[in-house]
């Protein structure tokens, strides 16, 4: 990380030396404690943990239970060890299981550490944005950041990247003032190292994306804002400890405890990008190039439709406002939108890190096209007014549709009634448009900064609507739950050590069960057995001989596995035993999930009967039908098959 020269003068940047104002004040302490509310909001209901939120809950989980020094810096899944990620999200929830003296974590405990990163991205944005643009730009930042999409979703998650995202925010925002605004001096050094630190708690969170995130925007914002003699200052040296001094002692404890770590994540973080990972191999056609072009639009909800004008103020600052400040903003957001698109390996939640400067030019942009002494243009906004008019009930009539096709196609098969689905989506509907209706209408009064605050409490109050109403319907994780449940009910537990997984590993079955198992092959046994490179194909023939060997074996053997791995077996293993002169061992069907659509479905198997009347699997896949119909199975029933030695072991490496 580097910083700048001492800060320009002029108007735009001796602004931000003034103190704030009492009114200024007042407003940051309503932003900051809306915030808290909303963020800290029914964190135990609503939608159901995700496979992100559980992989950190259950990691959380075995670590808080662990005896031994080791168990708390050598993350484990499942009672495998689990070198994907940095432990700072753990250590954030043991944390905060601890000082609420919980004796096992929750989902509240989960959830804490996102709400208190969703409050320090908006306390940054609204800083930052204070600092290039004034009290007003800063007021509208920090409120839209607060009604956004982004921070009402992402704080009440459990995954790890709101909180990567609310760090690496902080440390570029203090970077850049340093650099720029901060005269030499106590505070300047004090920036400074802040800055550092909060990039290495970053590493600390996600090993290693703030090297990317803090280095991309920096390096450019140096390169083409010609920012070269800041490079011999010698504070960078001290920083740099300050930087390492979060991480490094942990990276030398896990290479101590576990020597492969460093094969294991030069797979899960070079591979990763450069798309030979397993995982990611899937991603390399053209199309994903446009993958990220979206998340920006809905997470910037409701403000979305001011975005082009937002971005095009970088190049075209308003009066007052700092243009290093903006410039970098917009070097922030690109740089990051570039480097996210070029990376093989792609999800959502990656990009979180890019979208606080959007906020920052979104207050900005917010702030000129709210303020009551902009021109008035009639026509303009007669038009603006009827297209709101217009589009809100075809916006309203198409949820409709949409939830109708969610509801036969997943709820129905997961036990709701339509009426929960369509109910609180028609409330929701409602509070949104009546918001919006009401915050034309103001606008339309020449009274712009009540249209605004309009617009942020009507995402406040539809999301307090939808997250306890929407939410538990749309991400029930039903299927889960009774798998879980299932295995809770019938599965002894001294029976859990013949239990083996097979193929996708899912997150969610371990944390709703608290049942561990691991997979039938260690990940870092499979990469061992690969000579430190990940290969799909010979991961397939590993997993395949294993399980076959297991079920041969006279001791006890079960295995959870993917409905679709099982059906995939059922229709590949008999061919390709026979080409080896093999028999298909004998296999039992023990359990599987009742409700939710087919791809959500689970089963548990083995190589001697259940202790119950052995069941059918149900309901079949019609290609497994037609494949018995034919003869083609000839050896092999659809209640003995074992599951997937074929699948894809995907997992292995997640």
């Amino acid at each position: 990380m580097t910083f700048g020269d001492d800060p320009p003068t002029g108007p735009a940047g001796s602004a931000a030396y003034q103190p704030m104002k009492p009114a200024t004040i007042a407003w940051l302490a309503a932003l900051l404690g809306c915030t808290a509310l909303l963020s800290c909001y029914d964190l135990g209901g609503g939608a159901r943990f995700e496979p992100t939120d559980c992989w950190v809950a259950q990691t959380a989980r075995e670590m808080y239970a662990g005896k031994l020094t080791r168990d708390l810096i050598v993350p484990k899944f499942s009672g495998e060890t689990r070198m994907q990620k940095s432990p700072g999200p753990y250590w954030a929830v043991l944390l905060t299981a601890a000082l609420r003296g919980q004796p096992d974590i929750d989902e509240v405990a989960t959830r804490i550490p996102s709400a208190l990163a969703a409050l320090l991205i908006v306390g940054t944005v609204f800083w930052f944005t204070r600092r290039v643009a004034g009290d007003r730009a800063a007021i509208f930042a920090g409120f839209a950041c607060s009604a956004s999409a982004l921070t009402l979703y992402w704080s009440h998650r459990g995954a790890s990247d709101l909180g990567l995202a609310a760090l690496t925010t902080l440390s570029l925002a203090l970077a850049w003032v340093a650099a720029e605004q901060q005269p030499r001096g106590p505070k300047n050094t004090v920036l400074c190292l802040l800055a550092y630190f909060a990039a290495g708690l970053g590493m600390l969170y996600k090993l290693p994306m703030p090297l990317a995130i803090v280095g991309v925007p920096v390096a450019l914002y140096i390169v083409l804002k010609r920012r070269w003699r800041v490079l011999a200052r010698p504070i960078h040296l001290v920083g740099l400890l300050v930087f390492l001094l979060p991480w490094v002692p942990w990276v030398f404890a896990v290479l101590y405890f576990e020597p492969t770590a460093l094969a294991k994540w030069r797979v899960e973080f070079l591979d990763r990008f450069t798309g030979d990972l397993p995982n990611v191999e899937g991603q390399r056609q053209w199309y994903w190039h446009f993958f990220y072009l979206a998340p920006p639009l809905y997470y910037c909800l409701p403000f979305s439709g001011s975005l082009p004008q937002a971005l095009a103020r970088v190049l075209r600052p308003p009066p007052g406002v700092n243009r290093d400040g903006l410039h970098f903003a917009g070097l922030w957001f690109a740089g990051l939108l570039v480097f996210f698109t070029v990376a093989a390996g792609k999800e959502e939640r990656y990009l979180l890190p890019a979208l606080p400067p959007l906020f920052v030019l979104l207050g900005i942009e917010l702030a000129r096209f709210f303020d009551p002494q902009r021109p008035v243009n009639a026509r303009w906004e007669r038009r603006a007014a009827r297209g709101i008019q217009i589009l809100l009930p075809l916006g309203f009539a198409a949820g409709v549709f949409g939830t109708y096709a969610w509801y036969k196609q997943v709820g129905q098969a997961q036990g709701f009634a339509f009426a929960q689905v369509w109910q609180p989506y028609v409330v929701c509907a409602v509070i949104f448009t009546a918001g919006a209706y009401f915050a034309t209408a103001f606008y339309r009064r020449r009274q712009r900064n009540a249209a605004f605050g309009v617009a942020v409490a009507t995402m406040w109050v539809t999301w307090l609507w939808a997250w306890p109403t929407l939410g538990p319907v749309l991400v029930s994780q039903r299927p889960f739950l009774d798998f879980s449940a299932q295995l809770r009910a019938k599965l002894d537990p001294e029976l859990l050590t013949h239990v083996r997984q097979i193929g996708s590993q899912d997150a969610r079955i371990i944390w709703y069960s608290d049942y561990r198992f691991p997979r039938i092959i260690d990940q870092l046994e499979l990469l061992r057995r690969q000579q430190g490179r990940r290969s799909l194909r010979r991961e397939v023939e590993l997993v395949g001989e294993e399980l076959v060997n297991r079920l041969a074996a006279d001791e006890l053997a079960l295995f959870i596995a993917a409905r679709s791995d099982y059906v995939t077996f059922l229709l590949e293993a008999p061919r390709r035993l026979a080409e080896l002169g093999r028999q298909m061992p004998a296999a039992h069907l023990w359990l599987q999930t009742h409700v939710g659509p087919k791809n959500q479905h689970f089963v548990l198997f083995g190589n001697r009967p259940p202790p119950w009347p052995e069941p059918n699997l149900k309901p079949p896949s019609d290609r497994m039908e037609i494949a018995q119909a034919l003869g083609e199975l000839p050896s092999v029933r659809a209640d003995t098959a074992p599951a997937s030695a074929t699948s894809t072991p995907s997992s292995q490496g997640s």
